[in-house]
């Protein structure tokens, strides 16, 4: 549940220490936050946060506010042109929201007048403007501030994201005379340079070893949450401490990469503003719907969606909503895309919010001593995650769900190597059990089976023969019913059809584990011309071995559940085991 934060009262403000006339683009800025904070703008839990945050900091007096650097900043971005879009070949002029945020990495400063941020964070739904905060602010920082030899960098995964924002800010210094004659900077096929300062600005892609020996001025990480890896992040990072006054912005909407590093770069700015991590350098803001919010209420998108009724129209979002009730794989793009929501995969097979909808972070494993259980243990690779399901079908005459706990391993290696980006955070859980070493360690997940079997009145525990046959042969010798179930259409079909309805009609409930969490979200599905499903991933980084295990078990479950009769209980056809 996302803790209701209450408006602030006007009187509770600080006084604004300009004027409008004289610094029109910054008070702009200045009234949106106070329009959020005191609850007159729709915006989520991390928007209030980060205007919260920027009055707060002016209320201190550590960092120096200076309202002018701002204001001359955003007259800059005035005189350039929209680039695309109904608007284009017409002035820019930064919105609101867009205004806030030039207004707070540009007005603070230290004590020698250099930039307080090192860092900004922004993600926003596609189609708000990132581009037109990115961009300007580019420019800016590397042909106007003055800063000799100044390198700027426009960054993605591939080249052709790169020069998309590349793209617009050259044809921006194209159809900017003043730009040009004023300041000198000319736009090339693949740089933006400036002869008098010896200063440029290049697209980059994610071939990291072409990026060391970087001296950065001002990079702009575009789509983060694509990132596979962190590759670039990193070294632009760390190519930041030549400079007096480096800067970079990242730039994202969600993913279905819940384990990339921009997922992890989200993570963290979401606990600097909630003020469980000091960071005076890194300027964040996280324009999303709340977890407790309704994704299908036009008052969620307007407070996920900052250009509501400008650059965004309530029409289109309102036409692909209607279809995204219509498929998890649709509902899945509409809540990364148009939300900012992390989902797992583009093309889910599971629908991710009827699953958040389920966790009950009140139940515990130890309240179900004695009771009916079936296991599933997926190992798809002795390298990295493992997964072991238990899962509790309701008593007889008991109107309750089914219940569902993960118990995860993990070796230590594959937190180190950083191939899963949220593994140092979950290694924390109660279901993920790091383990030394760089491989599978058996010995664990077999001490968890025979806990499991002592405590409850454990039926079977079904497991694929490919990567625990040995496992399955000892546990076997101590009395406990291991199952074979291979990695077939026949097998995983139905089952996974189960899954997906007892989901939808909240016959099941979980405890909100993030591991399950994020393995159910990555399921892909695989559809035959006969209409059975396989789950798959869509990225090797993308684990599902927890969901793979989940449909396992409930396999099993109800093949027996329905006394053998090798029949599920929606009647669509055999389960062959």
């Amino acid at each position: 549940m996302t803790e209701r934060l209450e408006p602030w009262a006007r009187e509770d403000l600080p006084e604004r220490p300009f004027t409008a006339a004289e610094y029109t683009h910054a008070a702009r800025g200045w009234r949106y936050a106070e329009r959020v904070v005191t609850g007159e703008e729709p915006a989520g839990e991390f928007v209030i946060l980060a205007c919260r945050r920027f009055f707060r900091d002016i209320d201190a007096g550590k960092w120096r506010f200076e309202p002018h650097r701002a204001e001359r900043a955003i007259r800059f971005a005035s005189l350039l042109p929209n680039i695309k879009g109904p608007l284009a070949g017409k002035p820019l002029e930064l919105l609101d929201w867009q205004a806030f945020i030039w207004l707070n990495i540009f007005a603070f400063v230290d004590d020698e007048g250099n930039r307080r941020f090192r860092q900004g964070v922004v993600y926003v739904p596609r189609g708000n403007g990132k581009t037109t905060v990115a961009a300007p602010l580019a420019l800016y920082m590397n042909f106007i501030e003055g800063e000799g030899g100044a390198e700027g960098y426009a960054a993605a995964v591939t080249r052709d994201q790169a020069r998309i924002l590349f793209d617009t800010a050259n044809a921006m210094v194209q159809r900017t005379a003043p730009l040009r004659s004023r300041f000198g900077v000319e736009a090339g096929a693949n740089s933006i340079y400036q002869h008098r300062s010896s200063s440029s600005f290049r697209p980059i892609s994610s071939d990291a070893k072409a990026l060391d020996g970087l001296n950065v001025h001002v990079a702009v990480c575009d789509e983060i949450g694509s990132h596979k890896t962190s590759e670039v992040y990193d070294v632009l990072l760390t190519a930041l401490g030549k400079r007096s006054q480096p800067f970079l912005l990242s730039i994202s909407t969600a993913t279905g990469n819940t384990a990339g590093i921009g997922r992890q770069l989200w993570g963290y700015v979401a606990r600097v503003l909630r003020g469980s991590v000091e960071d005076d350098r890194i300027f964040g803001i996280l324009y999303c719907a709340d977890p407790d919010d309704d994704i299908w209420d036009e008052e969620t998108w307007k407070k996920a969606n900052p250009s509501w009724g400008v650059a965004v129209q309530p029409e289109a979002i309102r036409a692909i909503a209607k279809q995204a009730k219509e498929s998890p794989a649709r509902e899945a793009a509409f809540m990364t895309r148009h939300l900012n929501i992390w989902t797992g995969a583009d093309d889910a097979l599971f629908s991710l919010s009827a699953w958040e909808s389920l966790a009950d972070e009140s139940l515990r494993l130890e309240y179900f001593e004695g009771r009916k259980c079936f296991a599933a243990l997926d190992v798809s690779t002795k390298i990295d995650l493992a997964s072991f399901i238990l899962l509790f079908p309701p008593r007889k005459g008991v109107q309750e769900p089914w219940v569902v706990f993960n118990r995860s391993f993990l070796p230590e290696a594959a937190v180190e190597n950083g191939s899963t980006s949220s593994y140092r955070e979950w290694c924390h859980t109660v279901s993920l059990l790091v383990t030394e070493g760089d491989v599978t360690d058996f010995d664990a997940i077999e001490s968890v089976i025979r806990d499991t079997r002592d405590r409850f009145d454990l039926r079977a525990v079904a497991f694929d023969p490919w990567a625990a046959t040995q496992l399955a042969q000892r546990m076997g010798a101590e009395g406990v019913n291991m199952v074979e179930f291979r990695a077939t259409t026949a097998n995983f079909s139905e089952p996974t059809k189960e899954l997906d309805g007892f989901i939808r009609s909240k016959a099941l409930a979980h405890d909100g584990d993030p591991v399950l969490k994020w393995c159910i979200g990555n399921v892909v599905g695989h559809f035959d011309a006969r209409g059975n499903v396989y789950p798959k991933k869509e990225r090797p980084e993308n684990k599902i071995d927890a969901a793979i295990a989940l449909i396992m078990a409930l396999g099993n479950a109800l093949f027996e559940e329905v006394d053998k009769t090798h029949v599920l209980l929606n009647r669509r056809g055999p389960l062959v085991l």
